[in-house]
Parts: C-alpha cells; sequence; structure tokens
C-alpha cells in the first residue's frame, strides 16, 4: 500500500496507466503459463518422491516460453496497445527476470509441503520489502517508468533466488536425465493441465481488464482504476497468507480440520473490519496515498470491495477441490467468471469507463464462487 501510494504520487495518473500496461502483459503471460504450478509440484511431492530438481527445469522451461512470447508480442504492431514503443535493454531484464521468479513456485510447493511457513513468510517479505526500498532509492535519482521496471526487476530476480536457498534447505539437487525428465513431464501433465485451464480463464478478468479499459477509455481511466483495485488488493494479500497454511493443514488433517470454525471465528470478523474500514476512511485512504485526481477512485473501490470481500469468504473451496482431485469444477467456475465478465464489461466499459469494469469484475467473482460453494455443498 506504501509502494502504490509514493508511486502514484510520483508518476501521475499517467504515468501510472502507461506502466500498468507495460507490466499487463508479462504478468498475463507467465500467469498463464505457470501461475499457481506450486499446486502441481505439491500434488507430485505428495507421492514421496524428489521431484525438485525435475520440477525446477519445467519452471525454467515454462519461463523461456513465456519470453519468447512477451518478446514476439513487444516487438510486433501489438505492442504499442501495451504502452511499449521499442523494446529497451530494462524491459529485456526486466522480462528476463519474469523467467527467474518462475523457480519460486517450486520453492514455494517445497515450503509448503514441509509445513516451514516462517521461511515461506520470509521470502514474502523479504523480496516485497526490498521491492520497496528499491523504488524510493531509485525514484529519488529519477521517478521515471524505466526505475520502476528495475525495481520489478529486482523483486522478481530476489524472489526466484531467495526461494531456491530456502527450499534447498529441504530439497537437494540430484542429477537428472532425458528419462528421469520424461517420466516427471507424464506425472504431471494432467494435474498441469487441468491447472492451466483454471488459470487461463480466470486470468481474462485479472488483467484484460486494464486492457479493455485503456482501448475504449483512455490511460487516465486505466490509472484511476488501477489504483482503486491496488486499494483493494490487501484483500487478497490475506488470502494469499491463508492458502499455503490451509494446503499444509487439508494435506495432513483434512478430515479433523472445522472449515466453519475458520469461517465463523477469522473470516467473518475480519471481513466485517475490513468493509467497514474501506467505507468510512476511502476517500480520506485516496487522499493520503494517492492524491486529489485520484478521488474518482473511490466508486470503483467500493464496487470492487463487494467482490473481493465474497472472495474472502469462500476463497478456501479451491483447497477442498484440489485435494480431491475435483479442480476441473473450480475451472467450471473460472469459465463463469470469464463470460459474465466479459458479457457485462464490453457493454457498461464504453458508458461508466472505471466504474462499469468494476461492477462487471465484482459481479463476476460473486457469481463464480456462488457457483463453487454449491458444487463444495
Amino acid at each position: 500500500v506504501l509502494q502504490v501510494s509514493y508511486v502514484v504520487k510520483q508518476l501521475g495518473v499517467e504515468n501510472f496507466g502507461t506502466v500498468t500496461l507495460i507490466i499487463t502483459l508479462p504478468s498475463l503471460i507467465f500467469r498463464a503459463t505457470h501461475s499457481r504450478n506450486s499446486d502441481v509440484t505439491l500434488l507430485a511431492l505428495k507421492k514421496g518422491s524428489n521431484v525438485f530438481t525435475e520440477s525446477i527445469i519445467f519452471d525454467f522451461l515454462i519461463g523461456l516460453f513465456s519470453f519468447s512470447v512477451c518478446f514476439l508480442i513487444f516487438y510486433s504492431e501489438l505492442g504499442s496497445y501495451f504502452g511499449i514503443k521499442e523494446i529497451t535493454p530494462v524491459i529485456l531484464l526486466y522480462l528476463f527476470s519474469r523467467i527467474v521468479q518462475t523457480f519460486s513456485e517450486t520453492s514455494k510447493a517445497i515450503l509448503i509441503f514441509q509445513g516451514k511457513m516462517k521461511s515461506f513468510s520470509l521470502l514474502e517479505f523479504v523480496t516485497v520489502l526490498v521491492r520497496f526500498l528499491s523504488i524510493l532509492f531509485l525514484f529519488s535519482i529519477n521517478a521515471s517508468i524505466e526505475n520502476y521496471l528495475i525495481s520489478q526487476t529486482i523483486y522478481s530476480l530476489g524472489y526466484g533466488l531467495i526461494g531456491i536457498y530456502l527450499a534447498t534447505k529441504y530439497e537437494k539437487f540430484e542429477s537428472t536425465n532425458f528419462d528421469k525428465l520424461s517420466k516427471y513431464f507424464n506425472r504431471i501433465k494432467k494435474s498441469y493441465g487441468k491447472l492451466r485451464f483454471d488459470q487461463i480463464l480466470g486470468l481474462i478478468p485479472q488483467h484484460f481488464d486494464v486492457i479493455l479499459l485503456g482501448v475504449v477509455s483512455d490511460i487516465s481511466s486505466v490509472g484511476i482504476y488501477k489504483f482503486a483495485k491496488k486499494l483493494i488488493e490487501p484483500i487478497n494479500y490475506v488470502v494469499v497468507t491463508f492458502n499455503p497454511w490451509l494446503q499444509n493443514k487439508l494435506k495432513n488433517s483434512y478430515e479433523t480440520f472445522e472449515i466453519n470454525t475458520f469461517f465463523k471465528q477469522i473470516l467473518l470478523p475480519l471481513s466485517f473490519l475490513i468493509s467497514i474500514f474501506y467505507v468510512i476512511f476511502g476517500r480520506n485512504i485516496i487522499s493520503i496515498l494517492g492524491s486529489e485526481e485520484f478521488i474518482d477512485s473511490y466508486a470503483p473501490m467500493l464496487i470492487l470491495l463487494i467482490g473481493f470481500i465474497f472472495y474472502l469468504y469462500t476463497f478456501w473451496i479451491r483447497q477442498y477441490l484440489l485435494f480431491n482431485d475435483l479442480i476441473t469444477f473450480h475451472a467450471y467456475g473460472r469459465l463463469i467468471y470469464s463470460g459474465v465478465f466479459l458479457l457485462l464489461s464490453i457493454s457498461l466499459v464504453g458508458t461508466y469507463s472505471s466504474i462499469g469494469i468494476a461492477i462487471s469484475l465484482s459481479s463476476a467473482m460473486v457469481l463464480q464462487k456462488t457457483y463453487e460453494y454449491v458444487i463444495y455443498k
């Protein structure tokens, strides 16, 4: 939150919108091929074999493929839609760092499997802190889009390399060969395919919202909407915090874990406090963390709040589906999510701009999670 505040004040609405568009494509491509691949590795680890080396190699190959796709799109005429006028060394370095960041998925799986939540927290905290300090230092020299990308590069490199270092405390690299790699790929291809289907469907609303807004509206609207979304994202950080702990609990004690108690004693009061905070102090937060030119972010922020709170209520359902080999139903939920978002956004964004895209996203989230709850019951 402090980082977003500092960046938007230094860059302003238009430059913040531009850097958002530049980062959107790599996020979209790398997430499509690799997001939550830790789940695939975690399921492989449950079978009782050391897959550390093979999983890291798989991470690298996926990262290299994603790098190539991003480079080709940026190099083509399509690059202009993502704020790219030319491919600079800084952009190339940023794309390379995303390859290194893919290693973190294997690292996270190992830390979750071993129940090393302190190490997992250390990985998250140190890398985010280093990114924040990098932005402070580089922006003190020159508050530019290039220096923001360099800070993101430092974060991605640190996330991947520190993750490997922490993971090697519990799993060791072993010699491998083509035969071992082939067996590993055959073992994970089913779960990887299901996860990719699931993730790709969910990426349309997560990243296409910014692209659609940039095409239909203007860069300033992108900045307003993205700032609103960034202010709401701490709710997602709560989910990210609980997810590895919940996965570890379900892995070891599925039958004894009381989800009702977790919901009533933690999620319900937490969501109530979060909602009250945003409604009462929302405008003050925008003025303090941003500036008066971002005050239009208040309405889309409250609309997004509805969807994200509903997501907080129901995020745990995905983990039950994963460990019962029913993740395909989560993918069907994502299909609802993407379909509803596209239908609503196409009809609303032209008229209502950032508010329209926020309504589309929140509505899609609520309908997706309602469907998943029905499947869970």
